[in-house]
């Protein structure tokens, strides 16, 4: 993990919805208590079961948030900048319930949760965009956790594929940033399911697979696979 990084809330240039509705002397204040962090892969942001300090805002990279179950580490989603992460621990229990881990360089702004509360109860444009955050993720989660359960391995794998294409790299040329196994524990599969089921996309025409390097051939018909699943 590198040295702690300053800057300037008020000129930063990829500022959060809520925190563009803070005032001068507020971004002052937040700007005294944050500070940046650059993680390298695989590197751990924060682990499950651990005192909560600070909220954690993805600038750049991307993150895996994962919890410990009966049985194994499970994959719970994926977190691209620019959002939040750890904004419950604010508003219930003071430990983490969740571990976040980069999947590749990220840069985190690390922002003092007394300060974060404070922000929230005393701005009440800030404390409205905190909660549309987590309204809106919440609905994402509940539509993912659905398709989860209801749809087989080749509309999960074609979920994935068009979430990694849509809204992660938005283009349908991109490197696959998990490895067969962390692709299996996100949509549910094992690593040999997901072998199957991309060999059986790349033989159709749907894909084209080199290494790690995925490209999207007939985005159409993929999309036809997620919807029928």
């Amino acid at each position: 993990m590198e040295t702690i990084m300053h800057y300037s809330c008020e000129t930063c240039p990829i500022k959060s919805c809520a925190v563009e509705t803070l005032d001068i002397e507020e971004l002052l204040i937040l700007q005294k208590n944050c500070g940046v962090r650059v993680f390298k892969k695989n590197e751990t942001i924060f682990q499950q079961g651990s005192l909560t300090s600070n909220i954690a805002y993805i600038k750049s990279g991307l993150v895996k948030i994962h919890k410990k179950g009966p049985v194994k580490d499970q994959i719970l989603k994926l977190i691209k900048p620019l959002r939040f992460i750890g904004i419950p621990t604010i508003l219930g229990e003071r430990l983490y319930q969740y571990s976040a881990t980069a999947i590749e360089s990220t840069s985190v702004c690390y922002i003092d949760t007394d300060i974060f509360r404070m922000l929230i109860l005393g701005n009440g444009k800030f404390g409205n965009e905190i909660i549309n955050e987590l309204c809106k993720d919440e609905i994402r989660f509940f539509e993912r956790s659905i398709n989860q359960m209801q749809k087989q391995i080749h509309g999960r794998l074609a979920d994935a594929l068009l979430f990694f294409a849509n809204d992660i790299f938005q283009n349908d040329h991109f490197r696959m940033p998990l490895s067969r196994s962390e692709l299996g524990d996100f949509i549910h599969a094992t690593r040999e399911s997901v072998t199957r089921s991309m060999t059986s996309f790349k033989k159709d025409g749907l894909i084209e697979i080199t290494g790690k390097n995925i490209v999207i051939l007939d985005k159409p018909s993929l999309m036809r696979v997620s919807k029928t699943g």
